[in-house]
């Protein structure tokens, strides 16, 4: 005689987290970082006028890097070895090193526009990568939620970008690529998240600092300092906002979501440039930015936050 066995029951479950309190604190992180994340392309081209790409990139990352060397002896924080180590060097080139040359190369003469809408690409590529290394599983759902995301995107910036725009393939291709290291990297720090936050991050700033150095040399920038207030709040902006509060943010949502659905504030970042815009410039929210600002909310609803069914 077989035991008899209790039925299956069916709850809803957070797709990313049981805990509402937790789930609270961790989207007030996510919404953290679409703000912070969404006006740096801007911020970046803006500093161009003063200061050369890959240089002044090094200086963002490298002064992150002092940062968080100080809080690591402040707080005592153990530094990894071994295969931490390598996995905090590794995610420091595929998320700071190799993505910020790739970008800083590009945006010099692409609309930070058209940048934020291929950096859409994201959250798919995030979780093609996680599925192919054993983390998530690809779902109809979360390739459907990311679709109308780019597609919300597209619509966006369809009727904002000026027409007759000159565009350079190889710089898209090489933001492209930026993206695909970007993805990978959110997919390294899943692996490697049990080394403290702090501790990654100074290694990562370091490693990816000293290739952006390499780099400026290497195409013979001069090494100069800003010289307006703006560019000057542009940089503390990139530094503290985004590479040090940004990053924290980004790990510490890492730590309880799965790496694709950290990804979606990528398709979320569009939507904060835009509206900076229409404050800094006057610009006006037009029916296209409304109708693709559903579709991209939809697509990250859809594809990372809505509730899932699970049998038990």
């Amino acid at each position: 005689m077989t035991t008899p066995q209790p039925p299956a029951t069916v709850e809803l479950e957070p797709a990313i987290n049981r805990d509402l309190k937790v789930d609270l604190k961790i989207l007030t992180a996510f919404g953290l970082i679409v703000l912070l994340g969404g006006g740096v392309s801007v911020a970046v081209r803006f500093t161009y006028t003063e200061i050369p790409p890959f240089w002044g990139a090094f200086m963002r990352f490298f002064a992150a890097a002092v940062i968080f060397w100080i809080l690591v002896l402040l707080r005592k924080v153990a530094v990894p070895r071994g295969k931490p180590l390598l996995g905090a060097a590794l995610y420091g080139v595929l998320a700071v090193g190799a993505p910020n040359i790739l970008n800083s190369w590009s945006l010099v003469e692409t609309p930070a526009s058209v940048f934020q809408t291929v950096a859409a690409l994201v959250p798919l590529i995030t979780l093609i990568f996680a599925a192919l290394q054993g983390l998530e599983k690809i779902s109809w759902r979360g390739i459907l939620g990311g679709v109308l995301a780019v597609g919300g995107i597209l619509v966006i910036f369809n009727g904002s970008m000026a027409a007759g725009v000159a565009l350079s393939i190889p710089r898209l291709l090489a933001i492209l690529f930026g993206t695909f290291f970007i993805a990978e990297a959110g997919v390294v720090a899943k692996i490697f998240q049990d080394t403290p936050p702090i501790a990654t991050i100074a290694i990562a700033m370091s490693v990816g600092s000293l290739m952006l150095l390499v780099t400026s040399l290497l195409a013979g920038e001069q090494r100069v300092l800003p010289t307006s207030k703006g560019v000057w709040l542009a940089m503390g902006y990139l530094v503290l906002g985004v590479s040090v509060g940004l990053f924290m943010l980004y790990l510490y949502v890492l730590g309880h979501w799965t790496a694709s659905g950290t990804s979606y504030a990528f398709v979320l970042f569009p939507i904060v440039t835009v509206l900076l815009a229409t404050q800094l410039a006057g610009e006006r929210i037009s029916l296209a930015f409304l109708a693709g600002g559903l579709l991209v909310l939809g697509g990250v609803w859809f594809g990372a936050l809505m509730p899932t069914k699970k049998k038990r």
